[in-house]
């Protein structure tokens, strides 16, 4: 398919590794100009080198998107560099693991502000350069936006309140000629080290996944991009997304038992 990236300015948050890493490489090899964005200053340097060795027009900015002011220094060292934002993609986010009960004050105040709190400030920062562009704001979200989920409950959400924001943006600005979207994404796969926030506050390393539904990071990457191409309003990516939806909208009882029996296999304090 043909895409529209030639010589489009492109945030993506969250984009030292996993989905935003390869998003920054195939919107590069569309000739999209990157601002890459992550607070882990070695795995950002490294991934700008690997994207510049491979010809990539691109800038890194080494910040935390739940800093106000390292929010308006990413819009600004865009604009400084590049003189346009032509699109916004909220990628970055931190999953948790524990039941409410479990969970510290601390992780559920950290899972709002690096999954909602952050993608809305940056947002609102960006938007008036955006509807200059005439451009797109793309949030990910996953299944967890979907459906409230167990043990990843403040990440659930927190990811269904970024449908809120899409979904009030449509209507705010259903007069200007800009693209609101949101992504779900479905299961893919855990690049080695990615951690989430236990209940406790300490880091979790997740396992790595390995089945049939799983999508690779580069797939997801390839089918974001068509969402941003074709200017939609929500993309469900795999099956299991959309099957996700699909219940969600039209059998909430029999998706609830699905994700209550699922849990119940996997927390031995039900068996």
């Amino acid at each position: 398919m043909r895409y529209n990236f030639d010589g489009k300015v492109i945030i993506i948050t969250g984009s030292s590794m996993g989905i935003g890493k390869a998003l920054a490489f195939y919107l590069g090899k569309h000739k999209g100009k990157l601002v890459i964005n992550g607070r882990d200053s070695a795995k950002l340097l490294s991934t700008e080198m690997e994207l510049k060795n491979l010809g990539h027009d691109v800038i890194s900015f080494n910040g935390d998107i739940t800093n106000e002011v390292d929010c308006k220094n990413l819009i600004e060292i865009s604009l400084q560099h590049y003189g346009r934002i032509d699109v916004l993609i909220n990628n970055a986010g931190v999953s948790m693991r524990g039941t409410l009960e479990q969970l510290s004050p601390d992780v559920i105040s950290k899972i709002f502000k690096v999954n909602t709190i952050g993608p809305v400030m940056l947002t609102q920062m960006a938007l008036p350069h955006i509807k200059q562009s005439k451009g797109s704001i793309v949030f990910i979200s996953s299944l967890a936006g979907l459906q409230g989920l167990p043990a990843i409950n403040i990440y659930s959400a927190a990811k269904m309140a970024l449908t809120a924001i899409a979904e009030a943006l449509w209507i705010e600005t259903k007069l200007d000629p800009i693209h609101i979207g949101i992504v779900y994404v479905g299961i893919t796969e855990i690049e080695p080290g990615k951690t989430a926030i236990g209940a406790d506050g300490s880091l979790i390393p997740l396992n790595e996944r390995k089945d049939f539904s799983t999508h690779t990071t580069g797939e997801v990457a390839k089918k974001i991009a068509e969402h941003i191409t074709y200017r939609k309003k929500k993309t469900y990516i795999g099956t299991i997304a959309k099957l996700y939806a699909f219940l969600a909208r039209y059998f909430p009882g029999v998706l609830g038992f699905l994700v209550s029996k699922s849990y119940r296999k996997m927390d031995k304090r039900f068996q």
